[in-house]
């Protein structure tokens, strides 16, 4: 989980381009949990509503499956997928 580090977040989705990224508030929430691969441009570069990526928001970094199973054990709640890197 990345906050206040956009340095230590930028260095995992580039050592992670197979990983996924759950985007959520600073303090994860079940009305906003959106799920993004970890090369979706909408997460890295450059931030498009400010510039920092972890600081009004958290990143939580990892597999799909574990990502998906914490958000449902923490929060009893499901990620939704970005509909730009994970289409329906």
């Amino acid at each position: 989980m990345f906050v206040d580090d956009d340095s230590g977040y930028l260095a995992w989705i580039d050592r992670h381009p197979d990983g996924f990224v759950l985007n959520t508030y600073r303090n994860p929430a079940a009305r906003y949990l959106m799920l993004h691969r970890s090369t979706c441009r909408t997460i890295s570069g450059t931030p498009a509503g400010g510039s920092h990526w972890t600081l009004d928001y958290s990143k939580i970094c990892g597999r799909r499956r574990d990502l998906e199973q914490l958000v449902l054990e923490r929060l009893g709640a499901v990620v939704h997928p970005c509909r730009l890197c994970l289409p329906g």
